[in-house]
């Protein structure tokens, strides 16, 4: 490659991993393929029409965090920032019919204080006073593991790192187990100590650096569609990118361990200075099995990364349920989560008032059929809104996704992939390579901001 010759670059997915590597490598000045085997961008983060419903659903609700520099740094980046809404953090918990979990604190306090007497209620919440001492140790202990992380939390689970530490049952029944469950998509007894101590390291860690917003929830105003697809491709193609759609990797060109093309279905095959690939795990369990690079072991790892899943109903209903906060967390219900939507929108849609109802790592419902887990769902809500008794049901639509995350059982430390690979001018990107992070939208652009790091390195060390 001559020092005045425009480096190509191919990206492989147009999931959000895939579409941030794609941008910030087109903003670097490379010349940019982004190729996608389904017929649209987007991955898992998609947004879809319902018959009846004025614009677009999204594939369950999605929630961000102050926290998530990546992501806030590439909606910058593709102009769509003003999309966003900011709240106090989403820690409400609904008990019961009227009964309400949180606590807001006077506005006037500095942000970071103010946020944090928003959270006091977790470390002394309203649990046997028996009980209290032993919370306030949990949560002191579970503080000095989050400053160090140790590796071998990756042997336990959750569960049983619970049970070292002498989490109460009261305090893993109203908020730890939950709050797990929501971070990492994974219940207690399956998912990583490790995981769930990482999560809280790199929270903290941003939450110290300066950013005194990093605990608020962040939801969009539009759809994801809208906040992350369509403005990426705009941005795209005014820097002359190349998008691909309906033609996935089928094999790579490897000659002296560097690479030097990219197979597509169909037979096209695309001379490159380096690709990254942003493939979920089990989609590039398939590259293996099929094409050179599975003569790598460096990759073997990939095949043992499970998913998790998620489930959601969209339910519109006449009128509002009276929520008091856009998010609200359930117990002793199927359903974990009821989300405001058209209350985050900030638009009322003619098909009624929605609201998404979701089930993280939804292993209990994800095989049910439609009118069994709706029936579920409009249970939960009867159950803690005594609005939903006069409220008509207008429509309602399940979402069930199978491989919504990675499951990060204990192990999956040595599991994750650096971005770099053995193979001279090919890189990894995707939530599940190694950041740090559990399986989230910040996940995967971190993973995309440290793909375009190695990237833009090694073409610096092999230009001439």
């Amino acid at each position: 490659m001559g020092q005045q010759e425009t480096p190509h670059i191919l990206v492989a997915g147009a999931g959000l991993a895939g579409l941030a590597t794609a941008v910030w490598l087109a903003e670097a000045g490379h010349r940019v393929t982004l190729v996608e085997k389904r017929g649209r961008l987007g991955g898992r983060t998609i947004s879809f029409e319902v018959p009846g419903i004025e614009g677009r659903v999204d594939n369950g609700q999605h929630l961000f965090a102050g926290c998530y520099d990546a992501l806030l740094r590439y909606v910058d980046t593709i102009g769509s920032r003003d999309h966003l809404f900011w709240d106090a953090p989403p820690f409400a918990i609904r008990t019961g019919p009227e009964q309400l979990l949180t606590l807001r604190a006077p506005t006037w306090l500095p942000g970071t204080l103010r946020r944090a007497v928003g959270l006091s209620w977790m470390v002394w919440p309203p649990i046997p006073l028996r009980e209290r001492p032993a919370a306030v140790r949990t949560w002191a202990r579970i503080a000095r593991a989050a400053l160090r992380p140790a590796p071998e939390l990756d042997d336990l689970t959750v569960d049983r790192w619970f049970q070292q530490i002498g989490a109460p049952r009261s305090l893993r029944a109203l908020v730890l187990d939950q709050f797990v469950i929501g971070l990492l998509n994974e219940k207690t007894e399956r998912v990583s100590a490790s995981m769930f101590v990482q999560t809280l390291h790199w929270i903290g860690k941003r939450a110290l650096s300066g950013n005194t917003r990093a605990g608020d929830a962040v939801w969009p105003r539009v759809s994801l569609h809208e906040l992350f697809v369509a403005p990426a491709e705009r941005y795209l193609t005014a820097h002359g990118a190349e998008i691909v759609v309906g033609a996935g990797v089928t094999d790579l060109d490897i000659t002296d361990n560097g690479l030097t093309g990219v197979h597509l279905a169909g037979g096209r095959v695309i001379e490159v200075d380096a690709a990254v690939l942003t493939l979920p795990p089990w989609s590039l369990t398939t590259l293996l099995d099929r094409g050179k690079l599975g003569q790598y072991d460096h990759f073997t790892p990939a095949r043992k990364i499970e998913p998790a899943p998620i489930s959601s109903v969209y339910v519109w209903l006449d009128r509002p349920l009276g929520m008091r906060r856009l998010a609200e967390n359930l117990r002793d219900t199927t359903i974990e989560w009821v989300f405001d939507t058209t209350g985050m929108h900030g638009v009322e849609n003619a098909a009624g008032h929605c609201y998404s109802l979701a089930v993280s790592a939804s292993w209990d419902v994800v095989h049910l059929p439609n009118a069994e887990f709706t029936a579920a769902a409009l249970a939960s809500l009867a159950a803690h809104y005594p609005e939903f008794a006069e409220a008509e049901v207008l429509r309602t639509h399940v979402i069930h996704q199978p491989q919504a995350t990675f499951s990060a059982q204990p192990g999956f430390d040595e599991l994750r992939l650096p971005q770099r690979t053995p193979i001279d001018g090919l890189f990894l990107a995707g939530d599940w390579t190694e950041t740090g992070m559990p399986s989230t939208m910040e996940a995967a652009v971190e993973s995309a901001v440290r793909a375009v790091e190695a990237v833009g390195e090694y073409l610096g060390a092999h230009t001439k």
